[in-house]
């Protein structure tokens, strides 16, 4: 395996638009972003979905960069693979949790072309901290042991039993997904990068670049006192009721219109 990050591209149907840069949350991976991407190409976007270090096909953690802060080391991967690729039109960062918190700040080290930032439930911590809590880390970590230790039929009833909601189409590489993960990664935890999101929402602010934020109403990351702060500082949000975390499985049709809406906001159909 090369040093090199995985990136799978969705060519757009048509004339392109622009280009989406769409990164995966913790644990998951640029395949379980792959309905979504089709969804974008089908508009008229290339889209190059990214697995992370440690994700997917990606190479894996060793313990000398585990010695310095991961998340960090996820943004420098990122602006590393993907510079060579961005072409100058426009550009659309979008990302989920942990990849959203990635996102955002790649976001703000990448404003040539950037035309909006689109973050689904990104993984910001209240009070704000780039570190993540041992016992939450040590737990995430042992949740991932156990889905690796049964087989990719159990794994998958075991999410549906919890998650009813999501669509069967996305399962299998969820649970590849899973399989792939690089449990050292999980088990550090600290997969938010050093700058704070409240200074990252303030830069693309004064530069301009609108920020959109999906969330939900159970088990999300985006509080209302996140909420509260990401508006002060110029983002606009969306709340998904009865949505999780996972706005994006639980009201997939709610998803790819608010998503849809704002694309046609920052790059207008011609």
């Amino acid at each position: 395996m090369t040093d090199e990050l995985h990136i799978e591209e969705q060519v757009p149907a048509g004339a392109r638009r622009g280009t989406i840069v769409a990164v995966p949350g913790l644990a998951e991976s640029a395949g379980t972003l792959r309905k979504t991407a089709q969804h974008w190409a089908e508009r008229g976007f290339r889209v190059l979905s990214v697995d992370p270090r440690g994700h997917g096909l990606s190479p894996r953690w060793t313990p000398e960069l585990l010695r310095n802060h991961p998340g960090d080391t996820i943004v420098d991967d990122l602006i590393r693979a993907l510079t060579p690729r961005l072409e100058g039109d426009s550009l659309i960062l979008f990302g989920h949790s942990a990849g959203g918190s990635a996102a955002a700040a790649v976001a703000a080290t990448l404003p040539s072309g950037l035309v909006g930032v689109l973050l689904e439930d990104p993984f910001w911590r209240l009070p704000i901290t780039s570190h993540q809590d041992r016992k939450v880390a040590m737990g995430a970590a042992a949740t991932l042991e156990h889905q690796q230790a049964i087989t990719d039929s159990e794994r998958r009833a075991e999410i549906t039993a919890r998650f009813p909601r999501w669509p069967m189409d996305e399962l299998a590489e969820w649970s590849l997904a899973k399989q792939r993960m690089d449990v050292s990664l999980v088990r550090n935890g600290d997969v938010i990068p050093t700058r704070a999101w409240t200074t990252l929402l303030t830069d693309l602010a004064r530069a301009s670049v609108p920020v959109h934020i999906v969330t939900g109403t159970i088990a999300i990351g985006i509080t209302p006192n996140h909420r509260a702060i990401a508006r002060s500082l110029g983002a606009d949000i969306t709340v998904v009721d009865g949505a999780t975390h996972f706005i994006r499985r639980d009201s997939r049709d709610d998803f790819h219109r608010i998503a849809d809406t704002f694309l046609e906001s920052v790059v207008p159909t011609v």
